[in-house]
């Protein structure tokens, strides 16, 4: 488990490129959820419909920050974690 992690770590924490596309990506997937979620209040009437599509949105939400968070530890925290390592 722990070389696992310390190869997860190596990979994201070496190209910060990738991880910056990480977190654009995810933010975009974040704002496109709630927006969803906010056509699904605002315009659909009320009905199973409404509630499946806010469902859709929340995912997505969540997927996205999901994402945008992964991006951002690869950036930061693998980081350090990396320079501190190659230190050693």
């Amino acid at each position: 488990m722990r070389r696992t992690i310390h190869k997860l770590a190596m990979k994201l924490g070496n190209n910060p490129k990738l991880a910056l596309i990480k977190i654009i990506q995810g933010g975009l997937l974040f704002v496109f959820g709630v927006l969803i979620l906010m056509v699904a209040e605002q315009v659909v009437q009320e009905s199973l419909a409404q509630e499946i599509m806010a469902l859709f949105g929340l995912i997505l939400a969540g997927c996205g920050a999901l994402w945008t968070f992964i991006g951002y530890l690869s950036m930061s925290v693998f980081r350090i974690y990396n320079m501190l390592k190659k230190k050693d």
